[in-house]
C-alpha cells in the first residue's frame, strides 16, 4: 500500500526534502505533487507518495492469485541483491507445492512473467514453500551419486527421468568434481534429461539403460519375470522340456452331454466312459474330476 505525507515550507525544494527525512526514502524512490508553490505571505505544500517497490507489487499479485484458487496460505517477498525470494507458507501449503513440485515451477513462471510485464531487470526469481527446494537439492544430490556408482558398476549411461532446469542443474552440480562419472543434457524441453555417463570403464553397450531398469543376473540368466509367456518353468527357474501327448477328442455321450478327460501323474490322458445317466465324479487324493 502506497504511504503518503504532505508538508508544507518556504519553498518546494525544502518541503520535498522535509517530506523525505520524515518518510526515511530517497528521492528516487518517491512521487512528488505539488499542491501549491507558495507566495509572498504562504508556504509552498507538496504531497509525496512512496512508490511500491518490485517486492510489494509481486506480493499483492500472489496473495491475490492464491486467493482466487482457493488457497489459505500466503506469499511473502524479499528483495536480496537482485533476486526476488517468494516464500509460501499456510495450511495447505502442499498444494502450492504439487507433484514433485510442479506446482511451484507455474508459479515460477508466473513471477516471471509478471516481472517481465513491470519491465523489471531482476535476474533471478526463486519461489518456494515450506523449504521444498533446499530439500529437493538434498535427495537429487544423493541420488546423482548414487547413480554414477551404479552405472561404474554396470558399465553402462543411466538415464535419468525428464527434469525442469532447477533439477538438472542440481545433478550437474553434484557431479561436476565426480572422478568416477559425467553427465550430459539430451532431448528436448520439456522432456530434457540426463544421462551418467561412467569414467574410466569400457561400456557394455552404448545405449543407456533406464533409472530403475531391473540389472542383469550375473549369471547371464534370464529372469523369471523375464520369461516369454508361455514358458512353463519350475521354482529353480527351469524350463519343462517334457513332450506331453496331444489331447484327444473328447467322446460324445448319447444324451449329447460331453464328458471331459484327466491327465495322470504320468502325463497319460484317461478318456471317461459315456453314459446315459448324469456324470459321475471320481476321487484322485483331494481333487474330484470326470
Amino acid at each position: 500500500m502506497e504511504k503518503s505525507i504532505e508538508t508544507q515550507a518556504s519553498s518546494v525544494d525544502l518541503a520535498v526534502e522535509k517530506a523525505l527525512v520524515e518518510l526515511g526514502v530517497s528521492k528516487d524512490k518517491v512521487d512528488v505533487e505539488v499542491i501549491s508553490k507558495g507566495g509572498l505571505f504562504s508556504k509552498a505544500k507538496v504531497k509525496v507518495t512512496v512508490k511500491d517497490s518490485i517486492a510489494d507489487k509481486m506480493a499483492e499479485f500472489f496473495n491475490g492469485t492464491l486467493s482466487r484458487m482457493g488457497l489459505v496460505s500466503r506469499a511473502s517477498v524479499e528483495d536480496k541483491n537482485g533476486t526476488l525470494y517468494i516464500t509460501i507458507a499456510g495450511d495447505d501449503s502442499g498444494v502450492a507445492i504439487g507433484y514433485r513440485g510442479e506446482a511451484l515451477d507455474a508459479f515460477q513462471y508466473l513471477a516471471l512473467t509478471f516481472l517481465n510485464e513491470q519491465k523489471c531487470d531482476f535476474k533471478k526469481v526463486v519461489v518456494d514453500c515450506e523449504n521444498y527446494r533446499e530439500k529437493r537439492k538434498e535427495t537429487l544430490s544423493a541420488l546423482a551419486l548414487k547413480l554414477a556408482q551404479k552405472a561404474v558398476r554396470l558399465q553402462r549411461k543411466i538415464a535419468l527421468e525428464p527434469m525442469n532446469p532447477f533439477e538438472r542443474r542440481i545433478i550437474h552440480s553434484a557431479l561436476a568434481d565426480s572422478d568416477i562419472a559425467d553427465t550430459e543434457s539430451e532431448g528436448e524441453e520439456p522432456n530434457r534429461y540426463i544421462v551418467i555417463i561412467p569414467k574410466g570403464v569400457e561400456l557394455k553397450d552404448q545405449r543407456p539403460i533406464k533409472n530403475g531398469e531391473r540389472e542383469p543376473r550375473k549369471d547371464g540368466k534370464r529372469d523369471r519375470k523375464d520369461s516369454r509367456k508361455g514358458d512353463r518353468r519350475d521354482a529353480r527357474n527351469r524350463k519343462d522340456t517334457r513332450e506331453r501327448k496331444p489331447r484327444e477328442e473328447e467322446p460324445e455321450a448319447p444324451d449329447g452331454r460331453v464328458y471331459r478327460g484327466y491327465f495322470t501323474e504320468q502325463d497319460d490322458f484317461v478318456k471317461p466312459v459315456a453314459q446315459s445317466g448324469p456324470p459321475k465324479f471320481k476321487s484322485f487324493g483331494s481333487k474330484k474330476k470326470f
